[in-house]
């Protein structure tokens, strides 16, 4: 919302400006550019749980979680970082929010990305006919740094994975 917000500033100081110049709109749009590239920054410079911390919280809750990580573990790019951390966040409070008493985590390192899969039985209550929030949220989050969001019924029980590919 904080770069629509930007972008209609923007358009709005042209609009309003454009008798004085090409320099000043290049002022102009050098501001918003800077602008947007703080609210960036502030995005991914709050502290947010490591994979661990997360895991831990949520078996500390009662919600018994199994974590497998495959390949090398390595630092991740920001965007990818963050987009996969609230993916994992929101779909573990979904298996809570649906009744779930156990769910399996999978954080596969792969060459061009990571692949994140969330699975969980049935073994509380049943996922709604349609789609979240949540859901939505997830797959917003997933595409903005590229990568892609399924989730759906899966051997008995539901499973959201989460491809997000490195920049590059």
């Amino acid at each position: 919302m904080a770069v629509l917000g930007c972008l209609v500033v923007l358009a709005a100081l042209l609009v309003r400006r454009r008798n004085q110049g090409t320099a000043a709109a290049r002022e102009h749009a050098r501001r918003v550019r800077d602008f947007h590239r703080s609210l960036l920054r502030a995005e991914y410079d709050y502290p947010r749980p490591s994979l661990a911390d997360l895991v831990q919280s949520c078996r500390d809750a009662g919600l018994a979680v199994r974590l497998h990580v495959a390949g090398p573990p390595r630092a991740l790019p920001d965007p990818v970082d963050l987009a996969g951390m609230r993916i994992l966040e929101e779909a573990l409070t979904d298996v809570v929010r649906h009744g779930g008493q156990s769910a399996s985590v999978v954080l596969c390192y792969r060459p061009g990305g990571i692949t994140l899969t969330v699975d969980r039985p049935m073994d509380g209550g049943q996922p709604s006919r349609r789609p979240s929030d949540g859901l939505a949220t997830m797959r917003r989050r997933a595409g903005r740094v590229g990568g892609r969001l399924s989730a759906g019924p899966f051997e008995g029980g539901w499973r959201v994975r989460a491809e997000l590919p490195l920049p590059g």
